[in-house]
């Protein structure tokens, strides 16, 4: 799908299609191209003079071939996180092509925030592609800054789920703890969350990285506008989220330890109990491997309560072991 968008007297024309536009190429400042067509690439060609990329070539991740200039023109792509409300999140890939006065986007994936900046778009009277530029990047920044506050949400809970004064150990108190199953969801989403915290750092690198190369007066000989001022608060955001991204990477690790703490704490208590109920039964079973000899003469084997009193020297044998563990506060 391309759509184009034209500065009239009226105000700022949008067209989703390629009809009626020939007569209208020196109003065109701004050509979005969202999974084009080689129709369509053709027709972006055209109006540019230059080549456009190829999916393949957007997905490159050396520098040089994210961020170069040909032909007269700066190719900038970077990657954004994508479709972070699915179960499927991607990271996807975004080129700005700036050539004379037109800027040129190609992505192959739909993006919440062209959607958002689009409709702001339209209700202008006016604009430029410096100012459709530095604009869709600002979107594209409060939208990465919205993903990163939800990512921070959702560790909040989970450390709720984790830490939360309902699930705390006190001694001599009925307190409830987190079973190793509310462990083991906990640090699956974990996971989760740090997968996508990864990827969002990832992304910010390359849009600052972009940012940067944008705003460099000397990385296109040919083009004399410089950016360098109005992208310079863009990247104070930029720079900023990464250190909260950062920040939020390092809360995952600290509770991914904790996690994985409580999980051992769980499973030791789990073996202690085994180890206690051996040491308890331990004493009763030594008593009638002691009756259970057979020897002809043996205290009380013949007495009519022998029998008896073996189960009480088993019992007192396993209680008293009880009693001590409690006293130490074992168990």
């Amino acid at each position: 799908m391309i759509r184009i968008y034209t500065q009239t007297d009226d105000g700022i024309s949008r067209t989703a299609g390629l009809e009626e536009q020939d007569s209208r190429r020196g109003d065109i400042f701004w050509i979005d191209l969202l999974t084009p067509t080689a129709e369509e690439l053709k027709y972006a060609e055209g109006i540019c003079a230059i080549e456009m990329p190829t999916k393949d070539e957007m997905r490159e991740i050396e520098a040089t071939s994210r961020l170069y200039c040909e032909d007269g023109a700066r190719f900038m792509t970077t990657s954004v996180l994508s479709r972070v409300e699915t179960d499927d999140p991607i990271i996807a890939e975004i080129t700005f092509i700036i050539k004379n006065r037109i800027l040129v986007t190609i992505r192959h994936t739909d993006s919440y925030s062209f959607r958002v900046f689009s409709h702001q778009l339209l209700r202008t009277r006016s604009t430029n592609r410096d100012l459709v530029f530095v604009g869709l990047l600002e979107t594209l920044v409060d939208r990465q800054a919205d993903v990163l506050e939800r990512f921070g949400t959702d560790l909040d809970a989970i450390s709720k789920t984790i830490f939360g004064s309902g699930h705390t150990r006190r001694k001599g108190k009925e307190v409830e703890d987190p079973d190793t199953d509310d462990l083991r969801d906990a640090l699956e989403e974990l996971g989760r969350v740090g997968d996508l915290i990864t990827r969002q750092r990832d992304a910010l690198v390359n849009l600052l990285r972009l940012i940067t190369y944008a705003g460099n007066e000397d990385s296109c000989m040919s083009t004399h506008d410089s950016l360098y001022v109005p992208l310079r608060p863009v990247s104070r955001d930029v720079n900023s989220l990464s250190e909260y991204a950062g920040f939020l990477s390092n809360k995952v690790n600290f509770m991914l330890d904790a996690v994985l703490g409580l999980i051992n704490i769980e499973q030791n208590d789990i073996v202690k109990v085994f180890t206690i109920m051996s040491v308890v039964f331990l004493p009763p079973t030594l008593i009638a491997s002691i009756f259970g000899m057979n020897f002809e003469h043996m205290p009380f084997l013949h007495s009519p309560w022998g029998f008896w009193l073996s189960l009480v020297f088993m019992l007192v044998a396993a209680v008293l072991p009880l009693v001590y563990f409690r006293y130490k506060r074992y168990i």
